[in-house]
């Protein structure tokens, strides 16, 4: 089942992409979804004003051990803080790994429940799967970059 909410900040609605009573994915779209949950509006909220990050049973079984690790590090991130990927990379103990600290979170099924738009390249933002712009806006909504 695919239920959403408008994030009206993003101009975009947040996904959630659910199969029982776990969330498969998180993802984002311009176009309204058939229909909503209280997941997707708490994940819409917590983008808008923050408070409490909305707590979801996550489906990793698609996920490998690595990116287990780096997901869980990047979780740590607090909303209005950022590390960059090889400072995640030098955390999960594999110093030199910035560039697969990458790969793992362009492969993030769980946008903004993992923040990996908190995960910066060394000299900029880095890249987002869903586009530099949303990146740069989910960073100014915590306080992080200035409008």
């Amino acid at each position: 089942m695919i239920t959403g909410a408008l994030a009206p900040s993003l101009g975009l609605y947040i996904l959630v992409h659910s199969e029982s009573s776990k969330v498969k994915r998180v993802s984002f779209s311009r176009l309204a979804p058939e229909s909503t949950s209280c997941l997707a509006e708490e994940i819409a909220a917590y983008v808008e004003v923050g408070g409490p990050c909305p707590q979801a049973e996550l489906d990793f079984s698609g996920c490998t051990r690595f990116q287990k690790k780096i997901y869980a590090l990047v979780q740590e991130i607090p909303r209005g803080g950022a590390m960059t990927y090889g400072q995640i990379a030098e955390k999960a103990g594999c110093s030199g790994a910035a560039r697969a600290v990458g790969r793992a979170l362009a492969a993030n099924p769980f946008p903004i429940l993992i923040p990996c738009h908190r995960v910066l390249a060394r000299n900029g933002l880095g890249g987002f799967a869903f586009g530099l712009e949303t990146k740069e806006r989910l960073l100014e909504l915590e306080g992080y970059l200035r409008a």
